[in-house]
């Protein structure tokens, strides 16, 4: 998710505990528990993202590095708790400072919060089709969420009631500008249509409205139920989408589907479905519909329009559309390609540690490889890289992240 949900999603959770049935009781006043509990919790619920500043070189951003470093360590449940550990740590220092002691269940409290923000990130980011590897180092596989568009802003809103129970001019300003650029971003990014965009502008008043009247305990409640409310209205709908996907596979071995709704749209969802069959790896792109009877396919947003063209062309898919489904295309390239590339061109091996839809295609005259999930431009995007077309150099490829790579199955031939 971006790092906007994060800080709400953190700022929600201090809140709520903040506002929770924890023991008021202690050496600490209560706004200065709160504010401690607020910033632990928005601050936690970013420190995974540190691991951004391994894929810089300088103020160049490593194509490589980003796409294995990037949800890497620091996106993992053990990840999780040092960060946590680190922050608290810091925080103790702070208040020895500021010559504050508070109880040992305050201090548990505080403790706590730190790693309810860290697990916060990675839950989040856990909801889309990126990816993590919660388990490393007793695990290293990837595992997709395929519910939730990777910026949705629905969560923004969700902080609506919060506004009037922040006690600051700059924190009231955050959360306003939060709920504005909800629904100005909305309209015009072109994926979310005109009538969802005027639902989400009426939410954001109703939920303004009613955190003018509440309490600050029942604000914090609206909110942190809407988050809730949102995370499994989409998680349920990608079960259901996840079941569609499945009926409209072809013939041969279905290795994956890759499914990711549209923002403020849990009904669109966009599909690449990965298949197998006689040598032959297939990629086949569409638009689905789980409620056709409200939109059909044809009638969901694309995240690429039509006149746009992008690295890897597809071919148009033999299958017939329907009310659920509209095809967009399909690729193919023999399953020994991928497997040769694997073991004899590095760049090749490395990327293939994080494409979970790769491909091959001609550039400008030469090969490159890339993932189709972030194929949105004619030009190499941050997942394609052009192949180095040379043999393994003496002494093997630069070590990679350790991270099993999606197409496993194709690459062990």
């Amino acid at each position: 998710m971006d790092n906007l949900t994060h800080t709400l999603v953190g700022l929600i959770a201090g809140e709520s505990l903040a506002h929770s049935g924890l023991p008021q009781s202690g050496r600490l006043s209560p706004q200065v528990r709160r504010v401690f509990l607020i910033t632990l919790t928005t601050v936690a619920s970013n420190l995974p993202d540190l691991d951004l500043l391994v894929s810089y070189q300088g103020f160049t951003r490593s194509k490589l590095d980003y796409m294995l470093a990037h949800r890497g360590y620091t996106h993992t449940m053990l990840g999780c708790v040092v960060l946590a550990a680190a922050l608290y740590g810091l925080a103790e220092l702070w208040m020895h400072w500021r010559k504050l002691s508070p109880t040992p269940r305050e201090r548990s409290v505080l403790a706590a919060a730190t790693l309810l923000g860290t697990a916060l990130h990675l839950s989040m980011d856990a909801l889309n089709s990126y990816g993590v590897h919660p388990f490393w180092p007793l695990e290293n596989r990837w595992y997709y969420g395929d519910s939730v568009f990777i910026v949705e802003p629905l969560y923004w809103v969700c902080a609506a009631p919060l506004l009037f129970v922040q006690r600051s001019i700059g924190a009231r300003a955050f959360v306003a500008l939060a709920i504005t650029a909800a629904v100005v971003l909305s309209a015009l990014s072109g994926l979310v249509p005109l009538p969802l965009v005027i639902g989400l502008a009426a939410l954001a008043a109703a939920l303004l409205a009613f955190g003018r009247q509440a309490s600050s305990p029942a604000s914090t409640l609206a909110s942190l139920a809407g988050v809730v409310a949102v995370t499994a209205g989409f998680l349920i709908s990608g079960q259901v989408a996840a079941r569609e996907a499945r009926s409209v596979a072809g013939t041969g071995q279905l290795l994956d589907h890759v499914l990711t709704p549209m923002p403020v749209n849990p009904l669109c969802w966009d599909l690449l479905l990965l298949e197998q069959e006689n040598g032959i790896y297939r990629t086949r792109h569409a638009l689905m519909s789980i409620a056709p009877g409200v939109v059909r396919a044809a009638q969901c947003p694309r995240r690429v329009s039509e006149a746009s063209a992008t690295t890897a062309r597809f071919t148009p898919v033999a299958g017939a559309d329907s009310a659920s489904i509209h095809w967009l295309g399909e690729r193919e390239i023999p399953v020994d390609e991928l497997a040769m590339l694997a073991a004899n061109d590095c760049t090749a091996a490395a990327l293939l540690r994080f494409a979970r839809a790769p491909f091959t295609a001609s550039m400008a005259g030469a090969r490159v490889i890339g993932d189709l999930r972030f194929d949105r431009e004619p030009e190499l995007g941050f997942a394609e890289l052009p192949l180095s077309g040379g043999n393994v150099p003496h002494g093997g490829c630069k070590p990679a992240a350790p991270w099993t790579p999606p197409r496993a199955q194709l690459l062990n031939r």
